[in-house]
């Protein structure tokens, strides 16, 4: 088996050689995994996996780097372009026996009607990211139906959702700040929009690579959509303490503050609030799970938030809550606030 991942050393990409590396090994299957990206990204990955380097945004020279070769399977997990995707076709459709595309649930857009959503809803993207990504879903399902993959070949899209583990960032529900472990850590507030029952799903790194590596080869695959995504459901308020609980942290003093008066103050700084987590992020993995049994939530998502947090120290991403002073403000604010609405309007005794 020889297997190309466009991309490799991200954290979705890591658990997907892991878990190739595990399937073919227990099959007896004799595998080379080549991973081909620019070289920038600190690579973690075996030894034995092959490098190439390119920037595949240079559709002239990354369609010459592979015009003479074939390939088993090829993963594509940095496709996020019309302009990427067409590329991508022009070098490997006709010379690859499965293409898999890393998609996203952000091409369903946030106005499903179906929760958990399954992959039979209409997409409806609302963010940038998402309509790219749907676009390019959209490019390679009209050349696979058309026949360009060549004959017996397949193609297959993968929809993950927040997957977590070494090599990302980890988040709460106001997006990327680089204070949250830190306040957490210390036990300082730390806000949750809305009153913190948004539903949503957290996945490791190693679950969602295995619902890509099992997925290779397999013809019940072809010509599908799958949602990658994990089993439990948690609000929002529960991933912040999940997350907590995991760092050995005390149990956070949540604040919660309206989503619509965070987005008036600093739209920019809330922009992954404004597109993604006020929403319910709810997905069905059903589909997967059915067609890919091997697909398992089996990886404790303690011990996956110690790995990413682990990461995340060793590269310098956490900083001191005294590097920005934006969220005690703002808490101060809105408790000030509270309290004197309490005071004027309530009933009295």
């Amino acid at each position: 088996m020889n297997v190309l991942i466009i991309g490799g050393t991200g954290n979705i990409s890591t658990g997907i050689v892991k878990a190739l590396r595990e399937r073919f090994s227990g099959e007896g299957e004799t595998t080379t995994i080549t991973v081909f990206n620019r070289g920038q990204t600190t690579d973690s990955l075996p030894p034995e996996v092959k490098r190439l380097h390119g920037d595949r945004n240079d559709f002239a020279a990354f369609e010459k780097q592979f015009a003479d070769k074939t390939w088993d399977v090829v993963i594509d997990m940095i496709c996020f372009r019309s302009e990427q995707a067409e590329s991508g076709l022009r070098a490997f459709a006709g010379r690859t026996g499965h293409f898999l595309f890393c998609s996203t649930v952000c091409t369903y857009g946030n106005t499903q009607t179906v929760v958990p959503t399954t992959e039979s809803m209409p997409l409806a993207a609302q963010s940038p990211y998402g309509k790219n990504k749907a676009a390019c879903e959209a490019i390679f399902f009209k050349a696979f139906r058309g026949g360009a993959f060549g004959a017996g070949n397949g193609f297959t899209v993968l929809r993950p959702s927040h997957t977590i583990g070494a090599g990302n960032k980890l988040h709460g529900n106001l997006g990327g700040s680089p204070t949250f472990i830190d306040r957490l850590r210390r036990g300082l507030p730390v806000i949750v929009s809305g009153d913190g029952h948004g539903l949503w799903q957290l996945a490791s790194a190693d679950d969602v690579g295995r619902g890509f590596a099992y997925a290779v080869g397999r013809p019940q695959t072809f010509g599908e959509a799958y949602n990658v995504v994990a089993d439990q459901i948690r609000t929002w308020d529960e991933v912040t303490c999940t997350i907590a609980a995991a760092l050995g942290a005390p149990a956070p003093k949540i604040v919660h503050i309206p989503t619509d008066l965070l987005l008036a103050i600093d739209a920019k700084r809330y922009g992954g609030l404004r597109e993604i987590f006020q929403y319910h992020g709810v997905y069905s993995n059903a589909k997967i799970r059915r067609d890919i049994p091997e697909f398992q939530n089996r990886t404790p998502i303690a011990e996956t938030i110690r790995k990413a947090v682990a990461w995340m120290d060793a590269h310098g991403y956490i900083k001191s809550a005294e590097t920005d002073s934006h969220e005690d403000k703002l808490i101060d604010m809105f408790r000030a606030f509270s309290e004197s609405a309490v005071k004027m309007l309530a009933p009295a005794k």
